[in-house]
């Protein structure tokens, strides 16, 4: 099954930052991210894998300030 960011976003009630069509169709740890997979951050001591991981999305929480230039992944709050 796969699902758009912004697919994800409505069923969430979020937002998109990035890219709104990228697509995903399975999970992964943030840290072990891959193209194609979501992936969430919860744990603050986790957020500079953000900046480095391969997941096409990443979930965070709406409070969520990066502290660094993420690149090309999609973010959602």
């Amino acid at each position: 099954m796969e699902f758009t960011a912004a697919a994800i976003a409505g069923f969430l009630k979020g937002e998109v930052e990035g890219d709104p069509g990228k697509v995903v169709n399975t999970i992964a740890k943030i840290e072990e991210g891959r193209e194609g997979a979501l992936s969430f951050l919860a744990n603050p001591k986790y957020e500079h894998y953000i900046y480095s991981t391969k997941s096409s999305v990443v979930l965070v929480n709406k409070s969520f300030v990066p502290t660094s230039k993420s690149g090309s992944h999609t973010y959602q709050s």
